[in-house]
């Protein structure tokens, strides 16, 4: 018997971990709007994109603001950021 509340105990908070972590994923009907910048001071210049032909991701890149020597690699699918040195990008 304990073996069993102890299993649906674990289940129950894996749920209520998930719904927490996703319910605060995004401030807009769709969930594509970006993260909150303090003072709304990010770095809003463009990145370099490269567009490759349907069904694959494009991706776009940019040197890291305020971290000099890294670029970070973006793709338009459900991916995390990679973020890579490059000696091209300085302060």
């Amino acid at each position: 018997m304990k073996r069993r509340s102890t299993k649906y105990l674990t289940a129950l908070a894996a749920i209520a971990l998930a719904v927490a972590a996703l319910s605060g994923c995004a401030s807009d009907k769709r969930g594509t709007g970006d993260s909150p910048v303090a003072n709304h001071r990010g770095d809003d210049s463009p990145a370099d994109v490269t567009n490759f032909p349907d069904h694959f991701a494009n991706i776009a890149t940019k040197c890291v603001a305020g971290a000099p020597g890294f670029r970070a690699f973006v793709t338009t699918r459900e991916a995390a950021p990679v973020i890579l040195a490059d000696p091209a990008c300085k302060g």
